[in-house]
């Protein structure tokens, strides 16, 4: 059997479908996830066409330093439910973020901003009332001791105007449990 020569039918054929490609719309290709850039640009030989998500870098370091904030401030002592639903979410958002999920990270770092500030204006609160209640207790001692003032001996007086000062470096300090230990001691020891 003699070959057919199918050249000018496939030259034509060619010419036709390579003209009829570069006239069709071009093809709506579907957009990755961010964590599926992020891993596929991790591949050696696919990096080079997938770049990965950029990270929310600004959005990790203010979470960062309301999370600090929060623990300066003692939000652990004075709103410890709302810290502990911070840290959780702060250690998940932290994974998050080190694993590539760039978009469960930043909403995550959103659910922080919202109960962070919650958090630090119960704890200012709390701080607030603690202090002003220490100051009324220390105000009563004082007035107490200026009422026996005369009837003490000088080394009496002296101790006890001691004590009282360290009170007041109590508060001070915020340390509202010490003095509210070393009040009921005062109290106790002095008669105030």
């Amino acid at each position: 059997m003699k070959p057919r020569k199918h050249g000018l039918a496939v030259l034509v054929m060619l010419i036709f479908v390579w003209g009829s490609a570069f006239s069709l719309p071009e093809i709506h290709r579907p957009e990755l996830s961010p964590y599926a850039r992020y891993r596929l640009s991790r591949i050696p030989l696919i990096r080079r066409f997938v770049k990965p998500p950029t990270p929310p870098e600004k959005a990790y370091q203010e979470t960062r330093r309301l999370v600090e904030k929060l623990r300066e401030e003692g939000a652990d002592i004075y709103a410890p439910d709302l810290f502990s639903r911070v840290e959780k979410k702060w250690e998940r958002a932290r994974t998050y973020y080190r694993t590539g999920h760039y978009d469960w990270a930043e909403t995550y770092f959103r659910e922080i901003a919202e109960l962070g500030r919650k958090a630090l204006e119960e704890t200012r609160r709390r701080r607030e009332a603690r202090k002003r209640a220490a100051e009324e207790v220390l105000k009563k001692l004082r007035r107490s001791f200026e009422a026996r003032r005369e009837r003490l001996s000088p080394e009496k007086r002296l101790r006890i105007a001691l004590a009282l000062w360290r009170l007041e470096l109590l508060i001070q300090l915020e340390q509202f449990e010490d003095f509210r230990r070393e009040a009921r001691r005062i109290s106790q020891t002095y008669g105030l």
